[in-house]
């Protein structure tokens, strides 16, 4: 198989890898070292991975073309290199929930100004908080859930428009 080069990122650190299949599972090429890689899904959204020598648990969930991967305290977005690994939006202003779990804040109002980058809710899956940040700067015009609910992942969650 051809290597396929990814983006990567992870709280304002970015790196470019290639990513080829092997017979165990994946090797990861990164900063001149390959990595050996071996995956195994628990169930949708959950899978086990064997990294060089360690075992770890993650959690997965897919936004448009990006792959969020949440391990060791930490959520990675992946993408094919090349592509933005900013948030994106699934059309017009939509904002959508990255994976499932419940909503424990919402941080904004209808007809609030957000900044991109600015939070917007706060989403728990599997133990873990997520804050879901706005794409783009603009106005909230609608806010889809409260505290509390239960969203799937890619629900709309808010709503953005642009300001004039």
């Amino acid at each position: 198989m051809t290597p396929v080069r990814v983006a990567l990122a992870c709280r304002g650190w970015k790196a470019t890898a290639e990513v080829r299949a092997s017979d165990r599972g994946f090797v990861v090429r990164i900063g001149g070292c390959d990595l050996p890689v071996e995956v195994r899904e628990v169930r949708p959204g959950v899978g086990v991975a064997q990294v060089g020598g360690l075992t770890l648990q993650f959690f997965s969930a897919r936004q448009a073309e990006v792959l969020h991967l949440h391990a060791l305290g930490h959520t990675y977005a992946f993408s094919q290199a090349g592509e933005s690994l900013a948030p994106r939006e699934a059309g017009g202003g939509d904002v959508r929930a990255p994976m499932s779990g419940v909503v424990t804040r919402v941080l904004v109002q209808p007809g609030q100004r957000v900044e991109a980058g600015q939070g917007l809710y706060v989403l728990e899956a599997m133990k873990m908080e997520t804050v879901v940040r706005a794409p783009r700067s603009g106005r909230v015009r609608r806010v889809l859930a409260r505290a509390g609910d239960q969203v799937e992942g890619g629900a709309q969650v808010v709503e953005l428009e642009e300001e004039p």
